[in-house]
């Protein structure tokens, strides 16, 4: 079953408190770099993300698409949908304005809460 969602996570710092508009992030695909979030238009990383309302509904293969269409190059097509559609599963247990990080946990990619919300409230 394919998990859709309302909900995307957008790249922010948090000190100070500055977002990206649009910069929709997906969990890393380097191994050298498991435990930041990756923008899907291929722009750059972030330590920390903040989930947005999307207002339409995303699924693993849109994320998919997007990523690939900012050039990104995918060595296992099956496995980034399947590891896509768990973030997703994860992305919708988390409340609008929640600030995550990720974390690499032996196979898998765990996101977590880091903030209710950014530190000062700004978002």
């Amino acid at each position: 079953m394919t998990t859709t969602t309302k909900k995307m996570l957008v790249a922010v710092n948090i000190e100070p408190i500055t977002m990206r508009k649009g910069g929709f992030v997906i969990p890393s695909q380097d191994e050298n770099s498991p435990n930041v979030f990756a923008a899907i238009d291929g722009t750059g990383t972030a330590l920390f993300a903040c989930v947005s309302y999307t207002g339409r509904d995303l699924d693993a293969n849109t994320l998919l698409a997007r990523y690939i269409e900012s050039g990104a190059k995918v060595q296992n097509v099956d496995k980034l949908l399947a590891d896509l559609d768990y973030y997703l599963t994860q992305v919708k247990s988390f409340k609008v304005g929640s600030v995550l990080g990720v974390r690499m946990n032996s196979h898998s990619t765990e996101l977590y809460l880091a903030h209710e919300r950014p530190p000062d409230g700004a978002l």
